[in-house]
């Protein structure tokens, strides 16, 4: 079903990012106060941030197990990804909403998200929605 994406971001803690564009993304999400999860080959990473030199680096933290639960996993990987991502990580973890990051759309991923009863977003870049109302 298609969420309103604000609704989804104010009722959420924790995201799980399945890749993103740049560093710009986790960051946005980071400043706004959420937990940030990576996933990379095999390993689940909690993000973080610091400031050295008036610039933003990304620190990763490896996670001895699994996350638990996440409210969002926003994916930006192509559509042949996707079933994979929600059946190994989406519906494990509990998540309750598939954000796809632009460009990245599927009218197939919307399907598999109503036949597992999650919410569904795209078309709205999640690190643009989370510091603005316009988006």
């Amino acid at each position: 079903m298609e969420a309103k994406h604000l609704d989804v971001l104010k009722n959420a803690k924790t995201i799980l990012l399945i890749d993103w564009p740049d560093k710009t993304v986790p960051l946005a999400l980071l400043k706004a106060g959420f937990m940030v999860i990576g996933y990379s080959p095999e390993k689940y990473t909690l993000l973080s941030y610091e400031t050295s030199y008036a610039e933003d680096k990304l620190v990763f933290s490896n996670l001895e197990r699994s996350p638990g639960q996440v409210e969002i996993v926003n994916i930006f990987r192509p559509e042949e990804k996707h079933e994979e991502i929600i059946n190994r990580h989406a519906l494990p973890l509990k998540a309750k909403t598939i954000w796809l990051h632009p460009p990245i759309t599927s009218a197939k991923t919307a399907e598999l998200t109503r036949k597992h009863k999650l919410n569904f977003v795209e078309g709205h870049d999640i690190a643009i929605c989370c510091v603005t109302t316009i988006c």
